[in-house]
């Protein structure tokens, strides 16, 4: 399993900007989409409960948009932050 995951819907163009910064960065990452069932469980077995995507897991630990948008757009600073941190 991946140490990084990104949740991701179909029509999310925020979670295209992400990975996009991921795959900038060099990190390696896995991709899933949050609206299937299994994701949504894991999602609510690790008491994440959001409403939009994306969501970023690092390890043990999870960011919505509120960890991870600077207002209207990812922010790319906090992202590899938040990547290293916990790396």
């Amino acid at each position: 399993m991946s140490e990084i995951i990104v949740y991701t819907t179909k029509i999310c163009p925020n979670c295209k900007i992400l990975k996009q910064i991921l795959k900038e960065s060099g990190i390696v990452f896995a991709e899933t989409d949050m609206t299937t069932s299994a994701a949504l469980t894991e999602l609510a077995m690790n008491n994440v409960f959001a409403m939009s995507a994306p969501v970023l897991r690092v390890q043990d630990n999870f960011y919505t948009v509120n960890e991870i948008m600077d207002g209207d757009f990812v922010d790319r600073q906090r992202v590899e932050s938040l990547v290293n941190l916990n790396l």
